[in-house]
C-alpha cells in the first residue's frame, strides 16, 4: 500500500509533464501549406534592432527578413512566433505594386527606390543587404505567384495598362531626371550605354521603370506613346492618359506644330510674300513669332503638311491644326445657321461639308442713299504646301477669314455701292460679282490663298425703292400682256378660220374635185367641139369641093350635052348658035352652083358646134379627101356623075326631044333647068323626088 501510494504522485506529474512538453513542443511547430508563408518574429534572447531598422536580418528581436518555405518547422514557442501568411498572385492583365517597409532612406529628389536584387522582392534579406530604399519600389511583380514576406513589402494589386484600338497612351513620367528649363516634353532617354550613362539600355516600351532610370530618363510628358496593347507599367512611375488617334480626313491635311526640343532662340524660316511660286521662305511675321520648321526633332511648325490618313501621334508633343485643302464655302446671308464649331487648337470637324463659315448679310449705302443688303457666298481654296503658312501667319482657318477674308469682301462691296446708285447696284450683279472676284483674287494671293469663286446670290432693297420698279414693270408687263393678247385673238381668228377650212375641207375638196371633173367636161366638150368644127370645117370643104366638083363636072357634061345637042342642031342648021347659048348657060349655071357651094359652106362652117355626127363627117371627110387626093378633082366629078347616071338619078336622054329653032332658045332653057334640078335633087319646092 505504502509503495503505491508513494508512485501515484510521481505518475501524476510525470504525466502532467508530458501535457505540458506536449503543449510545447506542439506551440513550437508550425505547418506551412504550399500557397503559404511563414514569417518570423523573434521575441527574446536577441540583440537589439538598430535605430531605424524594422526587419532584422541577423537575429535581432523584431520580424525577420527570412521566410519559411513549405514545410513542418518547431521553434521555441517563447522565443519564436511564425505568422503564416498567403503568398502573392498576381493574375492575367494585373501587376503587383510594392512599397518597400524598410531599406536605406529615398534619395532626395526621388519619388521610387532604385530596382535591386531580391529574387523579386521574395528575399527581404537580400534586398536590404544589396541596398534597397525604403518605400514605393520602382520595380514591380508582374503576372504569377510570388512567396513576398509581406511584413517587409507591402503589395498592391493594380491593373495592367491596356490600350485599346484607335487610341493611344501619353506617358507622364513621376520620376526621373528634373526636365530642363526650356523643355516642354521630356527628351527621349538614351538607349545605348555610354560615359555618363554606362548601364543605358531601352526601358521597352517603359516597362522597365528601372532602364529608364539608368538611361537618364526624365521626368514630365514623354515624346514616345504607347501604341494598342497590354503594358506592366508601374502606375507610381508613369501616369498614361489614353486619348484617340489623329486622323486626317480626306480634303484636309494637317499642320504639326511640334512641342519637342528647346525653345527657340531665332527663327529657322518664315513664310515669304506670294512670288508666284511655292517658296515661303520670306518672313512675314515679326521676329520673335513662331516659324516653319524642317528638322522635326525642334520646337515649331512643321514645314511639310501631313497627308490624310490615321496617325498615332501623341497630342502632347505634337499638336495637329486641321487645314481644309478643299473648297471653303463662306457665306454673307441672312439665314440663321450656326457657325462650325473648332475646338481650342483649331482643328474643324469634317462631318459637315456644306457652309465653312457663315455671316450675317453685307450692308451697304448707295450713292443714293438707300441701304441695301447684299447676300454673298464665296469659294476659297488652301493648296496643301500652303497650309503651314496660314497656321503660322493666322493661327487658324477661322482667325484668316475673319481677318483678312471678311474685312476685304465687306470693304470691296461697301466701296462699290458707294459710287453707284441703289437702281444701279441691283442691276449690276454680274459686274459686281467679277470686280469683287477679280479684287479678292489679287489681295488673296498675297497670302496663298485661292480664291476660286464669288457668286451674289441676293441683293435686299428697300420697299419704297422697290416698288416703283415692280409698278413700272408691272405697267410693262402689263402692255406685253395686252399685245399677246391682242396677237393671240389674232392667232385666234387665223385659229377658227383654219379650223372652218379644216372642217369644210372635204366640201371644198368636192368642190375642188367637182370642178374639175366640170372642167374635164369642159375640156372633153371643148376638144369635142374643136373636133366637130375640124369635122364640120373638114366636111364642108369636102361637101364643096365636092359640090365644086360636081358643079364643074356638071357644068362639062352640059358642057358635052350642049355640044352635041350643038351638033345636032348644026345638023338641023341651027346647032351653032344652039351650042352657044348651052355654054352660056352652063357658064351660068356654074357660077350658080359655086354661090350655092360658097353658102353651103358658110352654113355648114356657122353649124360646127353640132357634134352628132362626128365620126360619120371625119370619115366621109377623110374619105372624100382621100378620093380627091388620089383620083384628082375631074376624074371624081366624072365618077359621081357616072354614078348619078347609073343609078338613074338623072336621064341622059330625054323622054320626048323637042328641037326647035326658034331664036329664043325657050327649049334650051327648059332642058338646062331640067338637068339642075336632077343634079341637086331639088324639084323646086326643097323635096327629093324619084325618077319615074
Amino acid at each position: 500500500m505504502a509503495g503505491s501510494i508513494l508512485t501515484e504522485p510521481l505518475f501524476l506529474v510525470g504525466i502532467i509533464a508530458f501535457i505540458v512538453l506536449a503543449i510545447f513542443v506542439y506551440r513550437g511547430l508550425y505547418l506551412i501549406r504550399d500557397d503559404q508563408v511563414g514569417i518570423k518574429r523573434k521575441k527574446m534572447l536577441g540583440k537589439t534592432m538598430p535605430q531605424g531598422h524594422i526587419i532584422a536580418l541577423d537575429g535581432e528581436v523584431g520580424i525577420q527578413a527570412d521566410t519559411l518555405m513549405p514545410g513542418l518547422y518547431w521553434k521555441m514557442p517563447f522565443i519564436w512566433s511564425v505568422e503564416k501568411t498567403n503568398v502573392v498572385f498576381i493574375g492575367p492583365d494585373s501587376i503587383g505594386v510594392v512599397n518597400a517597409i524598410d531599406g536605406k532612406p529615398m534619395p532626395k529628389g526621388r519619388v521610387l527606390g532604385d530596382e535591386v536584387e531580391s529574387n523579386n522582392f521574395q528575399d527581404a534579406k537580400m534586398f536590404l543587404q544589396n541596398g534597397g530604399t525604403k518605400g514605393p519600389q520602382c520595380a514591380i511583380l508582374r503576372p504569377g505567384v510570388y512567396r513576398v514576406n509581406t511584413c517587409a513589402f507591402q503589395i498592391n494589386i493594380s491593373k495592367a495598362t491596356r490600350i485599346d484600338a484607335e487610341m493611344i497612351g501619353v506617358v507622364i513620367a513621376e520620376d526621373g531626371r528634373p526636365l530642363p528649363s526650356g523643355f516642354l516634353i521630356a527628351p527621349k532617354p538614351v538607349e545605348e550605354p555610354n560615359a555618363e550613362f554606362p548601364n543605358a539600355r531601352v526601358h521597352k516600351h517603359f516597362t522597365d521603370g528601372q532602364a529608364f532610370l539608368d538611361s537618364g530618363g526624365f521626368r514630365g510628358t514623354q515624346q514616345e506613346s504607347l501604341q494598342p496593347g497590354v503594358y506592366y507599367i508601374n502606375p507610381l512611375h508613369f501616369a498614361v492618359k489614353t486619348v484617340k488617334i489623329q486622323e486626317v480626313p480626306p480634303g484636309y491635311v494637317a499642320v504639326i506644330r511640334s512641342n519637342i526640343g528647346t525653345e527657340l532662340e531665332s527663327k529657322m524660316g518664315a513664310p515669304s510674300v506670294n512670288t508666284g511660286s511655292n517658296d515661303i521662305g520670306t518672313p512675314v511675321h515679326e521676329e520673335g513669332e513662331t516659324l516653319l520648321i524642317t528638322d522635326k526633332n525642334v520646337r515649331g511648325i512643321w514645314k511639310e503638311p501631313v497627308a490624310p490618313g490615321k496617325y498615332n501621334l501623341n497630342p502632347l508633343a505634337f499638336t495637329p491644326y486641321l487645314v481644309p485643302t478643299s473648297a471653303i464655302t463662306i457665306d454673307w446671308a441672312s439665314e440663321t445657321q450656326p457657325k462650325r464649331e473648332s475646338d481650342a487648337s483649331g482643328n474643324i470637324p469634317s462631318q459637315r461639308g456644306d457652309d465653312f463659315f457663315k455671316f450675317s448679310q453685307l450692308k451697304v449705302t448707295s450713292s443714293d442713299a438707300f441701304t441695301l443688303d447684299v447676300d454673298v457666298r464665296m469659294i476659297i481654296r488652301i493648296r496643301p504646301e500652303n497650309a503651314p503658312f496660314i497656321i503660322a501667319r493666322f493661327g487658324s482657318v477661322e482667325n484668316l477669314i475673319q481677318q483678312i477674308v471678311h474685312p476685304l469682301i465687306d470693304s470691296s462691296f461697301r466701296n462699290k455701292a458707294g459710287n453707284e446708285k441703289a437702281i444701279e447696284f441691283i442691276k449690276s450683279r454680274t459686274r459686281l460679282q467679277e470686280e469683287a472676284l477679280k479684287t479678292a483674287r489679287n489681295e488673296f494671293e498675297k497670302y496663298h490663298v485661292e480664291a476660286q469663286n464669288l457668286l451674289v446670290s441676293y441683293i435686299l432693297a428697300p420697299p419704297e425703292l422697290m416698288k416703283t420698279q415692280t409698278d413700272k414693270e408691272i405697267a410693262e408687263q402689263q402692255l406685253a400682256q395686252f399685245q399677246k393678247q391682242a396677237e393671240a385673238q389674232e392667232m385666234r381668228k387665223d385659229v377658227i378660220s383654219k379650223t372652218a377650212q379644216a372642217d369644210k375641207q372635204g366640201e371644198v375638196m368636192a368642190a375642188k374635185l367637182s370642178i374639175e371633173i366640170e372642167q374635164s367636161r369642159a375640156d372633153a366638150r371643148r376638144k369635142t367641139a374643136e373636133g366637130d368644127k375640124a369635122y364640120n370645117m373638114t366636111l364642108a370643104e369636102g361637101e364643096s369641093y365636092k359640090l365644086q366638083k360636081m358643079a364643074e363636072g356638071e357644068a362639062a357634061r352640059i358642057k358635052y350635052l350642049a355640044e352635041a345637042e350643038a351638033a345636032k342642031t348644026e345638023m338641023t342648021g341651027r346647032a351653032e348658035a344652039s351650042r352657044t347659048e348651052m355654054i352660056g348657060k352652063a357658064d351660068s349655071l356654074k357660077v350658080k352652083y359655086m354661090g350655092e357651094a360658097e353658102a353651103s359652106k358658110i352654113k355648114n362652117v356657122g353649124e360646127s358646134e353640132a357634134y352628132a355626127q362626128k365620126a360619120v363627117g371625119e370619115a366621109k371627110a377623110d374619105a372624100y379627101k382621100a378620093q380627091v387626093e388620089a383620083m384628082g378633082g375631074d376624074n371624081i366629078a366624072r365618077l359621081k356623075m357616072v354614078e348619078a347616071i347609073a343609078e338613074g338619078k338623072i336621064k341622059v336622054v330625054p323622054d320626048t326631044l323637042v328641037s326647035s329653032n326658034g331664036s329664043n332658045g325657050g327649049l334650051s332653057d327648059i332642058l338646062t333647068l331640067f338637068v339642075a334640078q336632077k343634079v341637086t335633087g331639088n324639084n323646086g319646092n326643097g323635096e327629093n323626088k324619084k325618077g319615074q
